[in-house]
């Protein structure tokens, strides 16, 4: 962690962990923001997440790659540091690892701009004099099994449709998830994912337990990583959904992909790509899909699913 600085220390508490005795996904990116906002108060940009901050930093993309569970009562810290600040962007990396072993629990890269804070959200430029030396991404941050470089998202309500994308969750933005500036905080939309995720998965599991080497109990899942596109951010009272399907299996791994669109006017808020293995619970260790699951589940995926 070489050049990185302490940005959040906390721990795992019972109320945040799902029903895989594991820190839920909404949490690990609520902690990120967190130490975002950090990074940012070291820098010289303290208070740049309050509402009466003029200017923000808005998140626009986030790489997500979960390495080991944080479990119940673990006791945490992130590291941070800027890779790139430049104009009216950066970019950041952010380690998740014990305190009592440096294990490494989750790794973050965040793209972000510098913009107004009001609905216009015009970018700005960052203000001289900041104190930022530039680090290198660790090894351990770097992509895995998503795509790294630009995307565009092919991300619309009309294209859900047609594709006949599972609708996993709705509702409407309230109070309990917007930020300070009255947008939905960037937790929000991976947590409705998490929410709503088993009308997808469950299906998917049962073809797994059923093919799988030796009989299975209890079985989850787990995302290993993730590539998020922050495309644009309901506000208070704005209706949301989420529309999701299988794109394709390769090895043990799934890829699911998941957009957050306005069931109403079609705006595309997000859209994510998330890699899933299914978890023996039990055992707590990864089932390994067989050959005949590989191919039934080969039959559940969506032809031309991107993000």
């Amino acid at each position: 962690m070489r050049g990185l600085t302490e940005v959040w220390r906390g721990g795992v508490n019972a109320w945040e962990c799902d029903d895989n005795g594991h820190l839920n996904t909404r949490f690990y990116v609520q902690r990120a923001a967190e130490g975002l906002a950090m990074l940012f108060a070291l820098s010289g940009m303290g208070g740049l997440f309050s509402p009466l901050s003029a200017t923000t930093a808005v998140i626009r993309e986030m790489h997500i790659r979960f390495h080991r569970e944080a479990l119940l009562s673990a006791s945490l810290r992130i590291m941070g540091g800027f890779t790139a600040l430049a104009g009216t962007d950066a970019q950041a990396v952010l380690v998740m690892e014990d305190i009592s072993n440096g294990e490494i629990k989750a790794t973050f890269r965040v793209a972000v701009r510098h913009a107004a804070s009001d609905h216009s959200g015009t970018a700005q430029p960052w203000p001289s004099g900041l104190n930022v030396e530039p680090v290198d991404v660790p090894e351990a941050a770097l992509p895995r099994s998503t795509a790294e470089g630009p995307v565009s998202s092919s991300a619309s309500l009309e294209r859900a449709r047609v594709l006949d994308l599972v609708r996993i969750a709705a509702g409407v933005t309230g109070a309990e998830r917007l930020d300070a500036f009255g947008k939905m905080a960037v937790h929000g939309f991976i947590g409705a994912v998490s929410d709503g995720i088993r009308t997808l998965s469950a299906p998917l599991r049962e073809i797994v337990a059923r093919n799988a080497e030796e009989p299975v109990g209890r079985i989850g899942g787990a995302v290993v990583e993730f590539r998020v596109l922050h495309l644009d951010w309901p506000r208070a009272g704005d209706a949301f959904e989420i529309r999701s399907g299988l794109a394709t299996v390769d090895g043990h791994a799934k890829s699911l992909i998941h957009w957050m669109l306005d069931p109403v006017s079609g705006r595309v808020y997000g859209s994510m790509q998330s890699i899933a293995v299914d978890f023996d619970l039990d055992r707590r260790r990864l089932i390994r899909l067989t050959a005949a699951a590989r191919t039934e589940l080969q039959t559940h995926c969506v032809a031309g699913l991107t993000l």
